[in-house]
């Protein structure tokens, strides 16, 4: 096989190995924003109360699921490293967790027993534990390969960039739900079925881009498969001996903390902040479409920006957008005295979008050349654990988000059983705080010295390479 037909074959099996985000993000709309609209449903939303005591039980059942998922990923994640098999390190783990985790999603919305019962209560737990089990076992050992098969900073960066662009898609796809909603409506479907439609949908969709990657990326053909032998706590200590991972990971803290409370109640934030009302829903789609396709257009820019000024600069420039939309919202009475709601709605899409593309690539690249640089110095692969323990503190921050929010955005209404205007005010002044503690430590986040030791070291490595040949 000549290089180019060789260049050509590892394309399509980047691109496939993508479906996964794909898969991720459809998973991750289904969690984070309609499982909760489904089992804490707003004022007027036409779904009818499964659990007992919603917001309290929901908010406990995500905490304990979220707290699991962080504990469990470091586990696996030391197992993947230092597993011995002849198709890989990470593929046998995600071939596991393939099917409980697409059957767990769909069941997740269907709660079979009639009104709120304890019955409906014990069903989403089990159904939760499963979900974050199964998620886990596939996204971390899919996280570490992501970083382990593309070794050059600026080709790293256009892998993270063509991930993304597929994670953006399934979130495009899993937003199409709240505009189809008035279509099934008029058909006479109740607004508790379609969302149980839509759990069932979606996960069967995911499961075809997850099984992909699984079955058919030839893991040890693009990845050093040779196990590591750092033992599970030291190779957890040995992350953090990097003063940039640990800046980057407790910045990436606060900006996750931020996201989950905005992508968790975007919905909230459209109809009883905004002041959008019913019409929310479908403006939610149309925000989220506008702020896609800006951020995917920008996707160029953005690698040129990280060629000429670098990651942090980046960073630091998104959080500082963020700042400042998340503020406008949580001082939404004084901004829809100058604007329109629906301008409102709009501006928000247009002007969210750039700083999306730049914290979907820019950070999990950061994150990447920091365990490529470990490996460097230590001569082991134990990238799998510095993937992990970004995603444990980022665990951590979401267990926080998933037990606090449904508790939160139910503010002074009777019982916590639906969402309050009060409430949802108060999620947009923390994801405020949130964003700017995350742009404090950002400025201290230095990206520079780690991308140049590690093409000094792909330079020497080319340089052997061609003086073989």
């Amino acid at each position: 096989m000549d290089d180019n037909s060789a260049e050509i074959r590892k394309k399509k099996a980047l691109t496939r190995f993508c479906y996964g985000d794909l898969a991720r993000s459809l998973f991750n709309g289904l969690i984070t924003t309609y499982l909760m609209a489904l089992y804490v449903p707003a004022e007027g939303s036409g779904i009818p109360q499964k659990l007992v005591f919603g917001a309290v039980a929901f908010a406990i059942m995500r905490g304990i699921g979220a707290i699991i998922d962080a504990f469990i990923d470091p586990w696996i994640a030391s197992k993947s490293d230092r597993l011995s098999n002849a198709k890989g390190k990470r593929v046998p783990f995600m071939r596991l967790a393939v099917l409980p985790w697409v059957i767990s999603g769909a069941l997740l919305g269907l709660a079979p027993f009639p009104g709120a019962s304890l019955a409906n209560t014990i069903w989403v737990g089990v159904m939760m534990a499963i979900y974050f089990i199964s998620s886990s076992l596939y996204l971390v050992p899919f996280s570490a390969l992501a970083t382990e098969i593309v070794t050059d900073t600026e080709e790293r960066m256009k892998f993270f960039t063509k991930e993304t662009f597929f994670f953006v898609l399934g979130s495009a796809l899993v937003y199409i739900a709240p505009i189809l909603r008035s279509v099934f409506m008029k058909m006479g479907v109740s607004p508790l079925n379609y969302w149980r439609g839509v759990f069932v949908v979606v996960s069967l969709i995911a499961g075809y881009f997850v099984f992909v990657p699984a079955f058919t990326f030839p893991e040890t053909e693009y990845a050093k498969a040779e196990p590591s032998y750092t033992p599970l706590k030291l190779s957890f200590k040995r992350t953090f001996k990097y003063k940039n991972y640990l800046i980057l990971t407790i910045g990436f803290f606060f900006m996750w903390v931020a996201f989950q409370f905005f992508n968790t109640t975007l919905l909230y934030y459209l109809r009883l902040l905004i002041g959008l009302g019913d019409a929310g829903d479908s403006y939610a789609t149309i925000v989220m479409a506008i702020a896609m396709i800006i951020g995917v257009a920008s996707y160029p820019l953005v690698n040129y920006g990280v060629k000429k000024y670098g990651k942090k600069k980046m960073i630091v420039f998104a959080c500082c957008v963020y700042t400042v939309l998340y503020a406008s919202i949580a001082l939404h009475e004084y901004v829809v005295k100058i604007i329109s709601p629906v301008t409102f709605a709009i501006l928000l899409g247009v002007l969210i979008g750039f700083p999306i593309s730049i914290t979907n690539i820019v950070p999990n690249a950061a994150f990447a050349d920091i365990a490529q640089l470990d490996q460097i110095r230590t001569g082991e692969d134990n990238t799998a654990m510095f993937m992990t323990v970004r995603a444990f503190i980022q665990q951590l921050g979401q267990s926080a988000v998933v037990a606090l929010c449904p508790i939160i955005i139910a503010y002074n209404s009777p019982g916590f059983a639906l969402a309050t205007k009060e409430g949802v005010q108060i999620t947009a002044v923390i994801i405020t705080i949130m964003i700017f503690i995350a742009l404090l430590f950002y400025l201290f986040f230095d990206d520079q010295q780690t991308t140049a030791e590690i093409d000094e070291y792909n330079r020497k490595l080319k340089e052997e390479k061609n003086g073989q040949i």
